[in-house]
């Protein structure tokens, strides 16, 4: 079956929605290789990811890859972070892949691409627009070009990130279009908000705050608690009901004691018991002597 890619990719700066940075799982990349050999392992272009990343060096060119079913979309968007102390970059981006109808613009790249392969690139936004914000750690990211296109067959498929000025810089990318259902990616949540705030460098008292209320919560609930079980205490000891708390050992001794009354008082009326327990003086039987 042919999947028809679109007339023309979609390389234009669209702003992200909030929520949906927020529904992104953060991928942290360091070593990221230079070649589509030497290149970094994605999960997929399918989940949605951010990328965080950096270019550490003048001329250096990062290169991620995925394996991709044929006709699956591509889609990866720029975003250049908004840091406290500066020192972001606004590098170009790529899609690579075979049988892309743009083979064209693959003399834009870096470096050369094997037979079959063709890429779709878009270059550094000439102007900046409005920063957006993340909603989970408010961290703030300027959008930047989207790729959003298909490929025809499938294999690996590379996204290609450099600086055609050599700049050098921190930069995010945005890639993948479905939000992440499973559990284990809200168990992660406070983790995600940690590690992203510190790769901005902004401050991270706002996780101390919640855990300090989080534990003066509990504190004032085990109070409440201890002080709602001693009036019961009190109440159940003056109406002679074993109170919670009393020890176990009293309460086996009342029980012997009641079940010893019980089994005299029953003895006594069946005629069964000697005298010994009621304090009366056991009769010899009379015994006739017989010859000497």
């Amino acid at each position: 079956m042919v999947f028809e890619p679109p007339v023309t990719p979609n390389v234009h700066p669209k702003p992200r929605l909030s929520a949906d940075l927020a529904g992104s799982t953060p991928v942290f990349a360091r070593n990221v290789g230079a070649t589509l050999v030497t290149s970094a392992e994605m999960n997929d272009f399918r989940q949605q990811q951010l990328i965080f990343s950096q270019i550490d060096q003048p001329g250096r060119t990062h290169v991620y890859r995925a394996d991709c079913r044929a006709g699956e979309r591509l889609r990866v968007q720029l975003l250049t972070p908004v840091l406290p102390g500066g020192g972001a970059v606004t590098p170009a981006i790529a899609v690579i892949a075979q049988s892309l109808p743009y083979d064209a613009e693959a003399v834009k790249l870096p470096f050369s691409l094997p037979a079959g392969y063709s890429a779709v690139v878009a270059p550094p936004p000439k102007t900046l627009l409005a920063p957006v914000s993340d909603a989970l750690t408010r961290v703030s990211y300027y959008p930047g070009p989207v790729i959003d296109t298909r490929t025809l067959v499938g294999g690996r498929c590379y996204i290609a990130v450099w600086s055609p000025h050599n700049q050098m810089g921190k930069y995010a990318l945005h890639v993948g279009h479905s939000w992440p259902w499973s559990w284990r990616y809200w168990l992660g949540v406070p983790r995600y908000w940690w590690q992203i705030r510190g790769w901005f460098g902004m401050s991270r008292l706002a996780a101390y705050v919640a855990a300090g209320g989080l534990l003066l919560l509990a504190l004032l609930v085990r109070t409440l608690l201890r002080r709602t079980r001693r009036p019961a205490m009190r109440r159940a000891g003056d109406t002679g009901i074993n109170p919670v708390g009393e020890s176990l050992g009293e309460s086996v001794r009342d029980f012997v004691g009641d079940s010893a009354t019980l089994y005299r008082d029953a003895s006594v009326d069946d005629g069964t018991h000697t005298g010994a327990s009621t304090g009366e003086g056991i009769a010899a039987p009379d015994i006739e002597s017989g010859p000497t």
